[in-house]
């Protein structure tokens, strides 16, 4: 298990990262499934890009906003969204500038409300209990300029996020981990950047 800095405004000074059951290695690029019955875990995702050329290359693709609110996939991520939203960030991923986003599924949310704020809370709990620029915070703690590939940040140990701090990445033996949360799926291309979908919120280092 991985322990990470408490962030909300209660004197929370460690807590662990829980993530989901989820045991693909971050080894192959992956897309979202397009499938009605995407749950609130990673399960509803799945490979296959073939049909991307056909519909006119990446720039035919929808945007980070668009993929994470479609109907197959709002189940994984409406936590997700929910938090862009209350952080006005989503025009800033709905654009053409270039990210890289470590995505937390909602299950990854629901464990970080519940081992911050106590059992039965819910994700959307946590999120409306972080004051807007501590929410802010912990969102750019997901995301990096650029278009990171997989093999890029697996490669080089470390990312760079938004906030400025840095994140860094071990392979264990159960797969692959960015700032202790296990990386469940890689390579989700949107026409802006790419999506790494994680099991778990990173919350960054106390000090930035």
């Amino acid at each position: 298990m991985k322990k990470f800095a408490g962030f909300v405004t209660m004197a929370v000074l460690a807590v662990t990262v829980v993530g989901c059951g989820d045991t693909m290695a971050p080894t192959a690029p992956s897309m979202l499934a397009n499938s009605s019955s995407a749950s609130g875990s990673a399960s509803g995702l799945a490979s296959g890009s073939a049909s991307v050329a056909a519909k006119g290359g990446r720039a035919a693709l929808p945007t980070i906003v668009g993929i994470a609110t479609s109907p197959e996939n709002i189940g994984t991520f409406s936590t997700l969204v929910a938090a862009l939203q209350k952080a006005n960030l989503v025009d800033t991923f709905n654009g053409s500038q270039q990210f890289t986003v470590f995505a937390p599924t909602n299950d990854a949310f629901d464990a970080a409300a519940a081992a911050l704020l106590g059992a039965g809370k819910t994700g959307i709990d946590l999120v409306n209990a972080l004051p807007v620029d501590q929410l802010t915070a912990v969102l750019k703690y997901h995301v990096a300029q650029g278009d990171r590939t997989a093999q890029a940040v697996l490669s080089s140990g470390q990312v760079r996020m938004l906030d400025g701090n840095i994140a860094t990445v071990e392979i264990e033996a159960d797969g692959a981990y960015i700032a202790g949360a296990k990386i469940l799926k890689t390579d989700v291309r949107a026409s802006n950047g790419i999506i790494h979908v994680i099991g778990g919120v990173m919350l960054p280092p106390s000090g930035k």
